[in-house]
């Protein structure tokens, strides 16, 4: 479910599962209240993923060699990694559109803190090829070693190796560029790297975030059989070939939408991914409100691999369902359909009615088309308009008309992200009176 003041204010945020206190922690950018103490670094911790508790921030002090780099009143993005009994948390030091950055690192011996000062892992100025921002720590499944991830405008997502013991850098310069965008895309937009190994498919996923924080941010993925890349999307092209058209680049699976007018969420962005033993994969971003953009919150929306081993997102929240398989006549009925486009234009795409009929049937708005499912692996197959879509169907629970029901999340043969919602049943009820009356 949507969290209340639990999630409010979070920004950038990074899941993280503690084994040893069997809590789910998240570290993110603070853009709530000043009152609240310290600098920067919002923990907040959860048993089941949907309530979310504030407990402090992590970093209570700018460290003097950061502040004397960046004068800095503040911290962003954090993440952590735990290295054998050490807590390490990567945090940014900027301020908006500058290059005078840090990376800093800040270390403890529980996921609460206190965090103390270590060092600084990148520093960047005007005449940096990147900026030092939005870290990612990584391990590598097959050597053991530690990498960071990181970097936004100008020059894109670097790869950076990490000395095991200290946790901070032992290469010289940048690193290695694993993805990039042409100037005229939003001026580079893309940031907020999180990689993640799925050991079912065997690949390493990039995921990144493009264009502006403020409107119309989504999620782009790329994949690797090797952390150091290349990384490509869905269509085989490179995240960091700036050939093709910016918008076109990497598989899109978040997208601003709107079921219900004033209820929308816009600028999903900035994610980290969490895999589970008991309960699947899940995608954690920050979304703004459709009817007050000043404000984001924490959204947790499950995530699914399909037959070729690409993610997708719920179009719902997280509210406690479990990975189910749906059984085929609760599919059958009525659903708003949204429709993801690669150059965004609009901050919320608006919905467009889909019914799923019992003959095997369906219509999208005007067109018709067919659909059949495996109910073995809970996946549907719909042919519309001359493409071909792989939906999974998921239980979920309808936000905005309040109630169990059914989500659909995937893509189609070009790559083209879909969601559908199904009307609750209160709803599904006053559409058939009104269809026959």
């Amino acid at each position: 479910m949507e969290s209340k003041e639990g999630g409010l204010f979070s920004h950038d945020p990074a899941i993280y599962y503690d084994e040893k206190s069997k809590y789910y922690y998240t570290y993110s950018t603070d853009l709530g209240p000043k009152f609240r103490e310290g600098i920067g670094g919002q923990i907040r911790r959860s048993k089941d993923l949907i309530h979310f508790e504030y407990l402090k921030t992590a970093v209570r002090e700018v460290p003097e060699e950061v502040r004397e780099l960046t004068d800095v009143r503040n911290i962003w993005a954090p993440d952590i990694i735990k290295v054998g009994e050490e807590y390490r948390l990567y945090y940014s030091a900027s301020t908006f559109g500058s290059q005078n950055s840090v990376i800093g690192l800040a270390v403890a011996d529980n996921p609460e803190g206190p965090f103390e000062h270590r060092g600084i892992a990148v520093h960047t100025t005007p005449d940096s090829p990147v900026n030092a921002i939005d870290a990612n720590p990584v391990r590598e499944e097959e050597t053991g070693e530690y990498y960071l991830v990181y970097g936004s405008f100008w020059g894109g997502i670097r790869l950076l190796h990490l000395d095991a013991q200290t946790g901070l850098p032992d290469e010289e310069g940048y690193g290695k560029v694993l993805a990039c965008r042409a100037r005229k895309s939003c001026d580079t937009a893309i940031e907020g790297p999180y990689v993640h190994y799925n050991r079912q498919t065997g690949y390493y996923y990039l995921f990144v975030s493009y264009d502006s924080l403020n409107n119309v941010y989504n999620v782009r993925v790329g994949r690797s059989k090797n952390l150091a890349g290349p990384y490509v999307d869905h269509n085989g092209r490179r995240l960091d070939d700036m050939a093709w058209p910016a918008n076109h680049v990497g598989l899109k699976i978040t997208t601003g939408y709107s079921l219900k007018a004033g209820t929308g969420f816009m600028a999903l962005g900035h994610n980290s991914v969490l895999e589970t033993k008991e309960n699947g994969w899940f995608l954690v971003c920050h979304a703004r409100y459709e009817r007050d953009p000043r404000l984001c919150t924490l959204n947790v929306r499950r995530m699914v691999f399909d037959d070729e081993g690409w993610p997708s997102v719920s179009p719902c929240l997280y509210a406690g369902e479990t990975e189910e398989i749906v059984p085929r006549a609760e599919l059958l009925g009525n659903y708003q359909r949204i429709d993801f486009v690669l150059d965004t234009k609009r901050l919320c795409e608006q919905p467009v009615p889909m019914e799923l009929k019992g003959d095997g049937s369906l219509k999208v708005a005007d067109l018709e088309g067919t659909w059949s499912y495996d109910e073995q692996g809970g996946w549907l197959e719909v042919i519309i308009g001359g493409a071909v879509e792989k939906l999974r169907a998921l239980r979920a629970t309808h936000r905005e008309e309040g109630g169990a029901t059914v989500a659909l999340t995937g893509r189609n043969d070009a790559g083209i992200g879909v969601w559908a919602v199904k009307h609750t049943k209160r709803i599904e009820k006053g559409l058939a009176l009104k269809r026959f009356a």
